[in-house]
């Protein structure tokens, strides 16, 4: 047992109270032939009336050019079957008039469409009488999956009217399920445009029927599930969308030009709705999941015992609950006890040389959805850029940050740490006010570990700690004008531990960001400004403070200095940014400054601080079809990047530019030269080099995505003026043999020659000329190969079978060690060719005489050359066995093993050497651990 006491717990809201809505039951798809059914969507005689273009006065924008779309309240019960058959259908005015986005941008619709809304006091009714005697191209899919050779049939509901966010409900003739909450306004064109967000998945039904007239589409969509106004009167921006893959047909219903600004505030209206009430507040998710694990267990070679903690089969079990309680119709409250990801996809095996983290993207589904809210600055998606990322949700429930004593034989450390709870509270007000807080609370963590003598001790390996973020955001102007502001705290129990000398007793981080958007939303200016403040004991400062994203111990940086008692560390970073983002002809140029004390990794992302950014950045687009090309553009600049003392240490000019030829195949590429430059971070906190002039590019092209067999072929490539250089090529192929299976494989060949890869630093009181430390560096050859593999079979809308599996191969093979002869420079002595001598010893090791005659000490340099292969995968068959219940079955698997030169069964002749018959065999020799996971959720909406 613990206690969080209120100090823990302070300079926060952790604002929540309970809440959601909820919806009813879902639905399957039916291919009708004809004289089966009695009657068909097609014998149904409705008005084909377009609905009145204008409407009743109502508070709230209005744009006068927009279509206007009305819905019909019933008493009249409506199956959802797709036979559109109910009187009441007969009632509601249709909207007829598509326009082309594709291939002729402007044109009419080539095949009738029909599209009629109906509502009573729990839901909304979508009617979609989409005519065609062609061939439908159909396609079984998951929820949420991609369906690019497959008819599609899309409505969109800017449910606040504030030409910002809206739910978007897309479908094929099979009855897959694809739904997203958008955000950001829109790009150009009359699409949706914006973020979206998958994760999103609302319990509604929809039903379809095909037959030799065309597919029919049946929505019922609660209101439960929607956030709006509550006012008694409502008007939604509309948009509805059609496509006819075997024509290459794109059309929507409220149009804009490519080059023009589209999305939300380009929609239409949907008028007619009142008196409306967002339904059943609760919606309760209930889990309980077994896993069993099959993991092989390893001998120490120190010690006759065996291992104590693990035996070869262990067998857990969990349960807990997610649920969501509506507060108003546009506020939510999501919370979680006792989260459990099993089903979640692995992540991707990678090998990381650098000293930076690798950032993999979140998919825990409770910190998914819903995280556009919390994106700041107008990004917020992306790693280690200018300004990194506030909000890195993966940092709740990390891997534990400490690490049992080196005296440890065995250990037994928990690879995640518990979620105890997490909330959310988000929501928009009626006055364009958007907010979001989120709240979560892990778990103290332990490792048991045992020593030679057969002694077992415990170790704290995380601490209990408090995670917070709120985000508050005002929409002026139609969404043309956003301020808003954002808060983040960690707090840790430290309480005396071992862990105060590592990790920050508190890590705060705010921002204030403005968007405004002017002409008619064609131009753009952005600005942010974020703060950061950490506290904690010296020793944990200074590890920030000598940490990769900054290195204050740098001999040769006079601007900043590494402070041994600090006990708290500030920083800033701050961005400005003018765009113009619609007509043929767009750009931008922005500005970012981030100063060396920023922090940000106890809950965002953050590679590199200390730096100053100036980018420009223009480019052309052309989105009418010629003879060889249906669209094609191109961008180009510079950049300049500078640290606070006014080194140059990043810059390039580039262009890139793509397209799609007359054929539907697809093509893009880059080429870019980087100037000399200095860097500051070769030397891994050791003085400043140069880095040389160098070139880098890529190109790609990609088949038609409509067929049943798809391609893509990529190149990459770079080198520099010292001899460095990269090549990589990827290559996926597509397969959907029939409508319900797609498998993709994608290998990727990485081979590169480094000639300054850094290996260690050793203290020698006479290498003056590098501040009394010799910079060791080697030229390495490495050769990486991955196979991406994805198998989908999906069975019908609810039942689907994944396979993932990634094969992975990597080799490096270091040589001719060096160190930096002098700062500011790219000049390096090679041991035994330039000075000194280098000795091996048993290939193992090897001992370097820095300079020769010379009065400088010996040292030993560890041979560094590895062979990484590993095969990772997960396949999860899911089962929506009733609407918003879903049951998993999931099985992992992971072998893997990295051969070194210390390794004593390893053949030192095949170390560091990339050999893909002997590497691919061995790997599927590998042993192998399994997980098997079975999770059942139940859905209750009482």
């Amino acid at each position: 047992m613990y206690c969080i006491g209120p100090r823990f717990f302070s300079a926060r809201a952790i604002s929540v109270v309970l809440f959601f809505a909820v919806i009813p039951p879902s639905l399957s798809a039916q291919e009708v032939r004809e004289g089966e059914m009695e009657p068909t969507p097609a014998d149904v005689t409705l008005p084909a009336v377009e609905a009145e273009a204008t409407g009743p006065a109502y508070s709230g924008p209005i744009h006068s050019a927009a279509p206007v779309a009305r819905a019909v309240r019933t008493a009249e019960p409506i199956a959802v079957d797709g036979q559109l058959d109910e009187d009441a259908w007969k009632t509601a005015p249709a909207i007829t008039n598509f326009t082309q986005m594709d291939p002729v941008e402007g044109s009419p619709i080539s095949e009738r469409t029909e599209i009629r809304f109906l509502y009573d006091d729990e839901a909304i009714y979508v009617g979609a009488w989409l005519w065609d005697d062609g061939e439908i191209l159909n396609r079984l899919a998951r929820r949420d999956a991609g369906v690019p050779d497959a008819d599609f049939f899309v409505v969109i509901f800017d449910t606040f009217h504030d030409h910002n966010t809206a739910y978007r409900f897309a479908t094929a003739p099979s009855a897959m399920k694809r739904d997203e909450i958008m955000s950001g306004g829109g790009g150009g064109g009359g699409g949706g445009g914006g973020f979206g967000d998958t994760s999103w998945d609302p319990v509604y039904d929809l039903n379809t029927t095909v037959t030799d007239q065309g597919w029919f589409v049946e929505y019922r969509i609660p209101f439960s599930q929607l956030r709006f106004s509550p006012v008694e009167d409502l008007v939604w921006g509309l948009q509805v969308e059609r496509k006819i893959r075997r024509k290459s047909e794109d059309t929507v219903w409220a149009f804009s030009p490519k080059n023009e600004p589209g999305g939300t505030p380009r929609f239409g209206h949907l008028e007619g709705l009142s008196g409306i009430e967002p339904g059943r507040r609760l919606e309760v998710l209930p889990y309980v999941g077994a896993r069993a694990e099959f993991v092989g267990v390893e001998q120490s070679s120190d010690v006759t015992f065996a291992d104590p903690f693990r035996t070869d089969a262990e067998y857990f079990s969990s349960f807990g609950a997610d649920l969501k309680y509506r507060l108003t119709s546009n506020i939510t409250l999501d919370a979680t006890v006792n989260p459990d990801f099993g089903q979640v996809e692995v992540d991707p095996a990678v090998i990381n040389l650098t000293a930076f983290e690798t950032r993999f993207n979140e998919k825990r589904p409770f910190f998914v959805e819903g995280a556009e809210i919390f994106r700041f600055g107008g990004g917020g998606g992306g790693g280690g850029g200018p300004g990194g990322q506030i909000l890195y949700s993966r940092r709740i429930g990390r891997a534990p940050q400490g690490d049992v004593p080196d005296e440890a034989e065995y250990e037994l450390a928990p690879t995640a740490t518990t979620i105890l709870g997490a909330a959310k509270v988000t929501g928009k007000t009626a006055n364009g006010w958007s907010l979001g807080f989120l709240e979560a609370v892990t778990n103290r963590e332990r490792a048991d570990w045992i020593d030679a003598e057969g002694v077992t001790r415990e170790e704290l390996v995380e601490p209990v700690t408090n995670y917070f973020v709120g985000r508050l955001r005002r929409e002026m102007r139609l969404g043309q004008t956003t301020i808003g502001g954002l808060f983040t705290a960690v707090n840790r129990d430290l309480s005396g531990s071992s862990l105060e000398s590592e990790l920050h007793a508190a890590a705060y981080t705010g921002g204030i960001d403005l968007r405004h958007l002017w002409a008619d939303r064609e131009w753009e200016f952005s600005a942010r400004f974020s703060p950061s403040y950490v506290t904690g004991s010296e020793e944990a400062i200074v590890e920030t403070q000598e940490s990769s994203a900054r290195y204050y111990q740098r001999p040769d940086a006079s601007y900043v200095d590494l402070d041994p008692t600090a006990t708290s560390l500030f920083g800033y970073n701050a961005r400005a940014s003018i765009a113009k983002q619609a007509g043929d002809w767009t750009g931008h140029f922005s500005a970012t400054a981030m100063s060396p004390g920023y922090e940000l990794n106890d809950i965002g992302f953050l590679t590199e601080t200390d730096r100053l950014q100036l980018d420009l950045n223009f480019g052309y687009e052309e989105n009418q079809p010629g003879r060889y090309f249906r669209r094609w553009n191109i961008r180009g600049g510079p950049d300049v990047v500078w640290n606070y003392g006014g080194d140059v240490v990043g810059g390039q000019i580039n262009a890139f530019g793509n397209g799609q030829f007359a054929n539907y195949w697809g093509f893009g590429g880059r080429f870019g030269y980087n100037p000399p430059r200095y860097n500051d971070r070769l030397t891994r906190g050791g003085p400043t080099t140069r880095e040389l002039a160098g070139y880098n590019g890529n190109f790609n092209i990609r088949s038609d995505g409509r067929r049943r067999v798809v391609g893509r072929f990529g190149v990459d490539f770079e080198w520099d003026e010292g001899g460095a250089w990269r090549r990589s090529a990827d290559f996926s192929l597509t397969m959907r043999p029939n409508p319900i299976v797609e498998l993709d494989i994608g290998p990727n060949l990485n081979r590169r020659h480094v000639t300054a890869q850094y290996v260690t630093t050793h203290t020698d009181a006479l290498a003056d000329h590098t501040y009394g430390e010799r910079y060791i560096f080697a030229n390495l050859d490495q050769t990486t190969l991955g196979i991406d593999t994805r198998v989908n079979v999906t069975f019908t809308p609810e039942l689907s079978f994944e396979l993932y599996a990634q094969p992975f191969m990597s080799s490096g093979d270091y040589e001719s060690l060096k160190e930096l002869r002098a700062p500011r420079t790219f000049d390096l002595i090679e041991y035994g060719v330039d000075a000194g001598s280098i000795e091996p010893v048993d290939e193992e090791d090897f001992v370097i005489d820095p300079d020769g005659p010379g009065g400088a000490p010996e040292f030993t340099v560890s041979n560094s050359d590895f062979n990484l292969r590993s095969l990772r995968g997960n396949a999860v068959l899911r089962w929506e066995w009733t609407p918003g219940s879903t049951l998993f079955l999931v099985w992992q698997q992971n072998r893997s093993n990295r051969i070194t030169a210390h390794d004593p069964d390893s053949p030192l002749a095949r170390v560091g050497n990339f050999d893909f018959g002997r590497d691919a065999r061995e790997l599927v020799d590998l042993p192998a651990d399994n997980i098997f996971l079975l999770k059942f959720t139940y859905w209750l909406n009482p």
